[in-house]
């Protein structure tokens, strides 16, 4: 009767170790990590680029706050994000704007923000649009068609956070750009 009960709380012990905490342990050691940007100073942004030909961009980053009117006097606040590549050679610049007419917070708000499908002028346009100016892939600009960009961060003198987005030109060559980003105020 002892060796009976003993076995079942062996046994019962056993189970709770065996489907309860050593999976718990495994999926809280195995968690995917984020590509973080808290080895980046202010101003400074890291992208990795993909495509026909892959490289890596580590540039500064500034960023500018516009806020508009239409015609109809309709809001618009504006976040510009500018990337330029640090090495004087190469020339690549990637800009971002992030427009918002969300009427509960001044300003672009922190978040997701997705990309859409422009097929128009962009006056009183609430989204993402983007270029690429990246001389070493291509003579063609290249201007955004997926993906989104997060805020992280955003205060009076910085903005951060990450993009992974998909580029493409004129000729169809698409480019894959993600990374992180702290922006510094434009001045």
């Amino acid at each position: 009767m002892i060796l009976q009960s003993t076995l079942r709380f062996v046994g019962k012990s056993l189970k709770l170790i065996c489907f309860g905490i050593v999976p718990f342990m495994l999926l809280a050691s195995g968690a995917k990590s984020e590509i973080g940007n808290a080895s980046l100073e202010n101003g400074t942004c890291s992208f990795n680029i993909g495509g026909s030909s892959s490289f890596h961009i580590d540039g500064s980053a500034s960023f500018k706050r516009i806020t508009e009117l239409d015609k109809f006097g309709n809001k618009a606040d504006k976040l510009v994000l500018s990337f330029t590549d640090c090495d004087a050679g190469k020339k690549h610049n990637l800009e971002f704007i992030i427009a918002s007419d969300y009427k509960k917070t001044k300003g672009v708000p922190t978040g997701k923000h997705k990309i859409k499908n422009i097929h128009c002028l962009i006056n009183s346009f609430n989204g993402v649009y983007g270029f690429a100016d990246l001389k070493e892939v291509s003579e063609l600009p290249f201007f955004i068609k997926s993906g989104d960009i997060i805020i992280t961060e955003s205060i009076s003198n910085k903005v951060d956070g990450k993009l992974e987005v998909q580029l493409e030109n004129a000729n169809g060559e698409s480019l894959k750009v993600q990374g992180v980003f702290k922006a510094g105020i434009k001045v």
